[in-house]
């Protein structure tokens, strides 16, 4: 009787734990995959802009600004990345869905320079 009781705490003990593993990665991969969504939507509003304003007398700020949000999403990538492949995130991250998101540092359009 007492090993019965001693194997279902445990059991207990290890879901509560694995629950909480899971949210923790749940959460924190979850708000920094919706920010780099927010920004690859705001990375194409600016690429938009570009296009349209190259050739007129905005044009610099429109590719300064292109360039802003270019880097920003590159940067937003590389930390989601690395947040996957933390060894404590790559199993619950797998598990739920989570991939890894590629990183982009080139120019999109070549006659921003």
């Amino acid at each position: 009787m007492p090993t019965i009781i001693a194997c279902l705490i445990a059991g207990i003990c290890l879901a509560g734990f694995v629950t909480i593993w899971f949210s923790t990665v749940y959460k924190e991969l979850s708000l920094t995959r919706n920010s780099l969504y927010d920004l690859e939507v705001q990375l194409r509003l600016h690429e938009k802009m570009y296009i349209q304003a190259k050739d007129g007398p905005n044009g610099k700020a429109a590719a300064s600004m292109f360039e802003t949000s270019r880097m920003l999403c590159f940067e937003a990538a590389k930390s989601y990345n690395r947040i996957l492949n933390k060894p404590m995130n790559r199993i619950p991250a797998m598990i739920m869905g989570f991939r890894a998101v590629v990183e982009e540092n080139k120019k999109v359009n070549s006659g921003m320079r």
